[in-house]
């Protein structure tokens, strides 16, 4: 089923955005108000149109079925793209179904491979995404900023900073994030569910700041020579 979110000032305008993408009129779509209009952000709406195939079929109904036994009222989109199914999760308890860092919606994705792999509901050759309300994509720019900032905290300080628990997933957005930084590396440690990653300075990055704090030292040395050579050449003129 052919989805698309749209914003707008208004929840009307952002339907009539979605609707002009889609080249669809409102008897045609199924439309799921995401987010209101507010002082700081744009009303979101999602369109989907009314048709689906036989794999986007099976995969809702699968996952409808365990939302149920989850007891959750939520709402679920089955997209067929390319090289993926995307299962967009959205409503009333989105954020229990997130959980925890994405603890749960990862759960939900792999039980639903799973059920989906044995029925051989699906595209055996294409892989389900699960996500919900855009969850993913938001935690992932929240790690490659921690990335960052953790990077810039080692450089500044010469220690290595040890990270929260992560999902593999997770680890590997880190990875990216600082594989081609010049002074950090990063290594994974630990094991699963607790294996975390550890941001390092690379031995060229190490040695360049051990001898910045060397040159540093010495400055401060000869500042305090130079001080002490003002103050006696003081008192011998006294």
């Amino acid at each position: 089923m052919k989805s698309i979110e749209a914003q707008g000032k208004t929840v009307d305008q952002a339907i009539e955005i979605g609707l002009y993408k889609l080249g669809a009129s409102r008897d045609q779509v199924k439309i799921s108000i995401l987010e209101e209009a507010s002082l700081f952000s744009k009303a979101r709406v999602r369109l989907s149109l009314n048709e689906s195939s036989e794999n986007e079929t099976e995969l809702k109904q699968i996952a409808e079925k365990i939302i149920e036994l989850m007891g959750l009222e939520l709402d679920v989109y089955v997209e067929e793209q390319e090289d993926q199914f995307l299962v967009d999760v959205t409503g009333k308890d989105a954020a229990i179904f997130i959980g925890k860092h994405g603890d749960n919606l990862e759960g939900f994705g792999y039980l639903l491979n799973t059920i989906a792999g044995k029925k051989n509901a699906g595209d055996g050759r294409k892989r389900i995404v699960v996500d919900s309300d855009g969850y993913k994509s938001k935690r992932e720019e929240t790690l490659r900023l921690l990335a960052v900032r953790t990077a810039g905290k080692v450089v500044s300080t010469g220690r290595n900073v040890r990270l929260e628990p992560m999902s593999p997933a997770e680890r590997r957005i880190i990875h990216t994030a600082l594989a081609d930084h010049a002074k950090v590396t990063t290594v994974s440690n630990g094991k699963e569910p607790f294996r975390y990653v550890t941001v390092v300075l690379k031995d060229g990055a190490d040695k360049r700041k051990q001898r910045h704090d060397d040159r540093k030292k010495k400055e401060e040395e000869n500042t305090f020579t130079n001080i002490d050579i003002s103050s006696e050449l003081r008192e011998d003129n006294d």
